[in-house]
């Protein structure tokens, strides 16, 4: 690889590991795991890891997956919809800026994710052997919805780390200042922010393949149909709101969370395919859709009490 590339890769590997070592200890829904280590798979297809060997929690971001997630956040950084949504006057040559706050934040959801497969036992559902949660590759007949659960529970866990990290955290003071808004009040900022953590996490979905679904294959999926998954996602980010910022629940309309996702749509068109969440909204909101969401929602429930 060229020193350049390198070095951007082997830093987020170091800076990720570092926090991964340095993870709170003693959370009662944690299982008992083996230390962590994140590493890069040589691999053409998209897809990130959770798994166990030889004593460590694997979390495995593959080459192809850091690409598609680089050319999307480059797509959203350009996108003149969400730079005016995010309240950014930057220059062209200042794009580079928005990029990284938006790459940052897919990294750290993809890697929460896979983290919660490990911290909540999603590895190992029975005996000693360590299963593979898959975040990118959906085999349409091998899937349950139990599986589907356990994905909800990890996007959601990965709301929770994103958004503190990102909104109360570490991150808050560099994001702000990426985006332009270092100098503005505490409520700016914060409507930025959350506004950058759902276009990222909206582009990640947009930009996987669609799964087909019917009142008989959406139950065998190994994750939830994206336009599903996304809903969860905002329900999320909401609880989140309602727990820490109670000013972002009530700016956070339907219209701008509808304004957010379609700038991430137009921005992102065609790297899915050219496929869009039509056929997956029409039987959702179907009685088949319902009933689905409903048993859904009841086995996320279910899990999560188990934990």
């Amino acid at each position: 690889m060229e020193p350049s590339a390198r070095s951007l890769l082997v830093g987020i590997q170091e800076s990720f590991n570092e926090a991964l070592r340095n993870e709170k200890k003693s959370i009662p829904e944690h299982v008992p795991h083996p230390p962590f280590h994140l590493d890069y798979v040589d691999s053409a297809v998209p897809n990130a890891l959770a798994f166990r060997y030889e004593g460590y929690s694997f979390i495995g971001i593959t080459m192809a997956l850091f690409k598609m997630l680089w050319d999307t956040c480059g797509r959203l950084s350009r996108s003149e919809a969400l730079t005016t949504l995010l309240g950014v006057r930057l220059t062209p040559d200042e794009y580079e800026q928005i990029h990284v706050v938006l790459l940052q934040t897919q990294l750290s959801f993809v890697v929460s994710h896979e983290y919660t497969h490990h911290v909540h036992g999603h590895v190992i559902p029975r005996g000693s052997d360590s299963i593979f949660p898959n975040e990118i590759l959906d085999c349409h007949a091998s899937g349950s919805l139990r599986q589907q659960a356990q994905e909800v529970d990890a996007d959601g866990y990965a709301v929770y780390h994103v958004l503190a990290h990102l909104i109360d955290g570490e991150r808050r003071p560099t994001a702000a200042r990426l985006l332009g808004h270092e100098a503005a009040s505490d409520a700016v900022q914060d409507e930025a922010l959350f506004s950058s953590f759902v276009a990222a996490v909206g582009a990640f979905l947009l930009v996987c393949a669609p799964a087909t679904v019917d009142s008989d294959r959406v139950y065998k999926l190994q994750h939830p149909p994206q336009a599903a998954r996304m809903n969860f996602v905002m329900q999320y980010a909401i609880r989140w709101c309602t727990q820490n910022r109670r000013r972002l629940e009530t700016w956070t309309t339907i219209a701008r969370f509808q304004m957010l996702m379609s700038a991430a749509a137009v921005a992102t068109w065609g790297m899915n395919g050219g496929r869009d969440w039509g056929a997956q909204t029409a039987f959702l909101q179907s009685s088949h859709g319902s009933e689905y969401v409903r048993q859904l929602e009841e086995c996320v429930k279910a899990h999560i009490q188990s934990l």
